[in-house]
C-alpha cells in the first residue's frame, strides 16, 4: 500500500493521495506543495523529489523545510459568493491587517458582463486613463485585445469622458494581414463609427529609413540569429508607427490593447532584468501620453466577454512567425499565469506598488532616436547602445537594412 505522508512546519501531517508509478513531483504538484519547500525520504533515505517515482509499498514522508503556513494558499480561506449556472469565477485575495481571505464570486453571463463593462469604466475614470477632451490612437490589430476595447468603448461610452479616437491598422507583414483579423479590426471600427487608418509597409520603410523591403529585413530576421528579437523589432515598429500618425494628426495620445496578463507578465520580465520601465495605466514619454485602458482586465475576461457580446469578433486567426515571441517571453506569461493561481488578483496589488515606486524611483532619462525620431528611455548600466540611436534602428544599421 502506498504511503506519502507530508509534515508541515505548523505541527501537523497529513497522508497525499497517490498511486504507484505516479512521478512524486506530480503528487505534491497535485497537493499544491513546492519543491523547493520540502526534503523528501523514502523507507528512511534521502532521495530528490525530481526522480523518485511512487513504489507500491513505499513510505515517502515529505518534510517542510521553512516554518510558515503552507495552508495559506492551499486551503485559504474563502467567501463564496454564488449564482446558478455560473460561467465565470472571479477571485480575488484580500490582506487584512496581515489576515489573508478570497472572496469569490461566480457570474452569469449577463452577470459577468455587466462586471467586465463595469471594472472597465470604473478602471479608466479612477486612473485618468482618458480624460474629457483627448484626442487618441488606438493600435488596432483585430486581435483579441484591440476589438474587445473597442467593443467596451461602444457599450459604456455614455459613462465615460467625450473624446476623439482614430484607430490605425498596421500592415506589413502577413501576420499583421491575416484575412479574419483584419476583418474584425474592420468590423469593431465601424460598430464604433470611427475613422480606420491603414498604415502599409512603404510608411513604415519611410520612417526606419530602410533600404530593403521591410517584409524582406523581418524574413532574415526571423530566419537569422537573431530571431529572438523578432517581436521586439516588431512592437517598437508597430508603436514608432502609432506615434508617427498620432503625431501628424495633432494627437497627443496613444492607446494600446496590453490587458493585466500582458502587464503582469512585462513586471516579471522587469524585475528579472532590470530594464526601466513607465508606469501603468498611464506613462508620459517624449511629450506623448501612453495609456493602457484594459489594464484591470486579464486575457481569458476578455476572450470571454468578447464570445458573450459580439462572438463574431472571437475568431481571429493562429499566430504566425513575425508574432510568436522566444521562449523567455513564454516563461514570462507562463509566470504571471502562475502567480494569478496562487495569489488571485495580484494584479492590483502590483500595479499599485508599481505606482508607488515610480515616485521613488530615479527620473527616466529620455533620448530622442537620430534615425525614426522615437523618443524612448536611457538603460542606466546597459553597455552597447549608442546616444541618438533606438535598438531597433541600431539593429537595421548593424544588419545593413537600412
Amino acid at each position: 500500500m502506498v504511503h506519502v505522508v507530508f509534515h508541515n512546519k505548523v505541527g501537523g501531517s497529513e497522508n497525499l493521495a497517490a498511486a504507484p508509478g505516479q512521478p512524486l513531483t506530480a503528487v505534491l504538484a497535485a497537493h499544491g506543495i513546492p519543491l523547493n519547500a520540502v526534503l523528501t525520504t523514502r523507507d528512511g533515505r534521502i532521495v530528490p523529489e525530481q526522480t523518485t517515482i511512487v513504489g507500491e509499498d513505499d513510505l515517502i514522508e515529505v518534510r517542510q523545510v521553512r516554518h510558515y503556513d503552507l495552508d495559506v494558499t492551499r486551503r485559504p480561506a474563502r467567501t463564496v459568493y454564488g449564482t446558478p449556472d455560473p460561467v465565470y469565477v472571479k477571485s480575488v485575495l484580500f490582506d487584512t491587517l496581515g489576515r489573508l481571505e478570497q472572496r469569490v464570486e461566480q457570474f452569469d453571463a449577463e452577470g459577468f458582463v455587466r462586471y467586465v463593462e463595469e471594472t472597465f469604466v470604473q478602471s479608466v475614470l479612477r486612473g485618468e486613463v482618458l480624460r474629457q477632451g483627448d484626442s487618441v490612437v488606438i493600435g488596432l490589430s483585430g486581435g483579441r485585445d484591440s476589438v474587445a476595447f473597442l467593443k467596451l468603448l461602444e457599450r459604456t461610452r455614455d459613462r465615460l469622458p467625450a473624446f476623439t479616437m482614430t484607430s490605425v491598422t498596421i500592415t506589413g507583414l502577413p501576420d499583421w494581414e491575416e484575412p479574419a483579423t483584419f476583418a474584425a479590426a474592420r468590423a469593431s471600427a465601424e460598430g464604433l463609427g470611427i475613422d480606420q487608418v491603414i498604415v502599409d509597409a512603404t510608411d513604415i520603410e519611410r520612417v526606419f529609413k530602410l533600404r530593403r523591403p521591410f517584409v524582406e529585413a523581418m524574413n532574415s530576421v526571423v530566419a537569422g540569429d537573431a530571431n529572438h528579437l523578432t517581436m521586439v523589432v516588431g512592437h517598437q515598429v508597430l508603436r514608432r508607427m502609432l506615434e508617427d500618425h498620432a503625431q501628424r494628426i495633432g494627437a497627443g495620445t496613444v492607446a494600446f490593447g496590453f490587458n493585466a496578463d500582458d502587464l503582469v507578465a512585462s513586471m516579471v520580465t522587469w524585475m528579472t532584468s532590470g530594464y526601466r520601465m513607465g508606469g501603468i495605466p498611464v506613462r508620459e514619454i517624449g511629450g506623448m501620453r501612453y495609456i493602457f485602458p484594459l489594464y484591470r482586465i486579464p486575457k481569458k475576461e476578455l476572450t470571454l466577454y468578447l464570445e458573450f457580446v459580439a462572438p463574431e469578433l472571437n475568431r481571429q486567426g493562429t499566430p504566425g512567425r513575425f508574432t510568436t515571441g522566444p521562449q523567455e517571453r513564454s516563461m514570462a506569461y507562463a509566470m504571471a499565469d502562475h502567480l494569478y493561481d496562487l495569489w488571485p488578483g495580484i494584479d492590483y496589488y502590483l500595479f499599485e506598488a508599481f505606482a508607488n515606486m515610480q515616485r521613488y524611483m530615479f527620473p527616466l532619462v529620455e533620448d530622442k532616436c537620430r534615425v525614426c525620431e522615437g523618443v524612448y528611455v536611457m538603460q542606466e548600466g546597459v553597455p552597447g547602445n549608442p546616444a541618438g540611436l533606438c535598438d531597433v534602428c541600431d539593429f537595421f544599421a548593424r544588419r545593413e537594412f537600412a
